[in-house]
């Protein structure tokens, strides 16, 4: 049973003015039910008492959990503050970010650095060899049909303002296709050199005249891939070339067109990779993508070649055993993809080599991202302006947790709003004014500020409290102020470096500012810390609640009972008179009849 629970939401039935479900004073003529609530009234002010005192210790609860929260808030700040990564920024500059780039981390050396980026990483990939059958220059029009089906077509030459129509046959091989093309330049008043690659399968049409090659009908420049061609100037020539492999297959064609039959399977690997003759060629490369990890399958359509990429730049091997030979991967190329590779020289003169299985090396805790081979220098310096930013934060963040105590300290209860009108942060206000406790731990805090850290104080780097002219109300409150001039003349004096050693050194022998205080910190508000152990959910007042509770409880028995036994009494004299009422009735009318 939640004691707790039960303590929090109890309705006490005595203090209301809810009506009770009995009936009284029938005979006597008494409001009877309004006597036993007056009653009930002063039996239940015990059970106010506790409930009160339960609703203080939930409030005094919450308020200090409220205050772990702040505490808790401002250890994790310090958890990063302290880092040498942030008292100690370092900035790196590239002489050339066409070639690097680079971020220096606290530990870096300042200084120049020269880069001479030999070799940018690349993945390994294995190419298959092409697909199909040779397309020779006796090959028909009719056979290049892998992602077109050929048809006749009409073609209109353009050239030096006359033209020349030229008729494509799906009969005709490639040579004739050639002569009917270089006839019509003839024909033009012009002249052509018509030329076909049989290792690229690719047609190129030059002439020492612009010209333009208009299709009437048909599908012949799809097919020769000329669709899209750009017509280029070079050495007082112009050619036009086919995009890509005019053998090239819609990756929808089966398997079985390019003479895999029945099911077969090979590694990549060692993984197995199963394909059959009704697979297409998009699922063969989906199939591969799927189960393989680490490479990616490809069809490449310009150079009608599977591909079979690593995913990771760097020295990674494609192993790839019993690939069929009808999707060229029996005797295909392998690529061993390069490392990275860069000659780094610093200052003193000294060289060394960086290897990296990525495009991001790592050299004296820098990162160097580099995208292309060259040489650049990079410039490391420590950043005083991000310093001293870092140092006005922490007063920030300090002076904020020490006003947020020091409210909870003095605040006062709010007392002209009701309990339904107020907030929950309403509530808790002023349940801690000069508790003792947070009394404790507010001046535990302040007195780090008079605390030296191997021989140096922060007034050394010009952080003060207290306030000219006498007052000393921030020295009250534990507020500080920074001096930023004085911090610089301070790092200026000793070293970058001595702003983190003084906050954030954490050895056996010299822990930093931040660093103590941070364990405070983090003494009070772990679990089964100190205010845990005050506040927490085993906690001395969570203990002290469910007593509490236990008491609400058995008082509500008891004050139900004497209710119940005051409405038996009641009842009892009312039955009483009723009877005597009864009697007296019965005796007057007797007297009245002259009985």
């Amino acid at each position: 049973m939640d004691l707790s629970s039960i303590a929090q939401n109890i309705n006490y039935r005595y203090t209301s003015s809810q009506p009770l479900f009995q009936f009284g004073g029938v005979a006597s003529g008494l409001d009877t039910a309004s006597i036993i609530d007056k009653l009930m009234e002063i039996e239940s002010q015990p059970l106010n008492r506790l409930n009160e005192k339960y609703t203080e210790l939930d409030r005094q609860q919450k308020a200090y959990n409220a205050v772990s929260d702040k505490l808790r808030e401002f250890m994790d700040y310090l958890s990063d503050f302290r880092l040498q990564s942030s008292l100690l920024p370092k900035g790196a500059t590239s002489t050339n970010e066409n070639v690097l780039t680079a971020t220096a981390a606290a530990s870096t050396p300042d200084g120049t650095y020269t880069v001479n980026v030999v070799q940018l990483a690349s993945r390994s990939y294995y190419m298959g060899t092409k697909l199909g059958p040779d397309i020779t220059t006796t090959t028909a029009f009719s056979d290049i049909n892998h992602n077109y089906t050929p048809q006749d077509s009409s073609l209109t030459l353009t050239v030096n303002g006359n033209t020349a129509s030229i008729n494509i046959l799906t009969t005709d091989t490639i040579n004739d296709i050639i002569t009917k093309i270089q006839n019509a330049f003839t024909t033009a008043g012009s002249s052509a050199t018509v030329t076909y690659d049989d290792t690229n399968n690719k047609l190129s049409i030059q002439s020492s005249d612009v010209f333009q090659l208009t299709q009437d009908s048909g599908n012949f420049l799809e097919v020769f891939r000329l669709d899209n061609a750009n017509l280029v100037s070079s050495g007082g020539n112009y050619t036009l070339t086919s995009t890509g492999d005019i053998g090239v297959y819609s990756t929808s064609k089966l398997l079985s067109d390019l003479g895999v039959t029945g099911t077969n399977s090979f590694t990549i690997n060692g993984t197995t990779i199963s394909y059959s003759d009704t697979d297409t060629i998009a699922d063969f490369i989906s199939n591969i993508n799927s189960n393989v990890s680490g490479v990616t399958a490809s069809y490449d359509d310009i150079n009608n070649q599977i591909l079979i990429t690593a995913d990771d730049t760097g020295d990674v091997i494609i192993n790839i055993s019993g690939g069929p030979a009808e999707l060229g991967l029996s005797s295909g190329q392998f690529i061993l993809g390069n490392v990275a590779y860069a000659q780094i020289t610093m200052d003193n003169g000294v060289t060394y080599d960086v290897y990296s299985d990525t495009n991001t090396l790592s050299f004296q805790g820098m990162q160097i991202d580099v995208v292309s081979t060259g040489t650049a220098n990079i410039t490391v310096s420590t950043d005083i302006d991000a310093i001293v930013d870092k140092v006005s934060e922490f007063v920030e963040k300090w002076n904020d947790t020490m006003d947020y105590l020091y409210t909870k300290l003095t605040e006062n209860e709010v007392k002209d709003k009701s309990e339904d009108e107020m907030t929950e942060e309403e509530k808790i206000q002023g349940v801690l004014k000069n508790d003792s406790y947070l009394r404790k731990i507010f001046d535990k805090i302040r007195s780090y500020l008079y605390e030296e850290v191997n021989g140096t104080y922060l007034w050394e780097l010009g952080i003060s409290s207290g306030d000219s002219g006498g007052s000393y109300e921030n020295t009250m409150k534990g507020k500080i102020e920074l001096d930023e001039d004085k911090l610089r003349d301070y790092i200026s004096n000793n070293g970058a470096s001595a702003v983190w050693e003084f906050f954030g050194s954490d050895t056996t022998s010299v822990q930093g500012f931040a660093t103590q205080l941070k364990d405070y910190l983090y003494d009070l508000t772990k679990f089964n810390g100190e205010i845990d152990q005050v506040a927490g959910v085993s906690g001395r007042i969570e203990r002290e609640k469910r007593s509490l509770a236990k008491q609400i409880v058995n008082w509500i028995e008891i004050l139900e009972k004497k209710q119940q036994d005051l409405w038996q009494k009641f009842s009892a004299m009312e039955q009483a008179l009723s009877r005597l009422n009864m009697q007296g009735a019965y005796l007057s009318q007797a007297f009245s009849s002259g009985k």
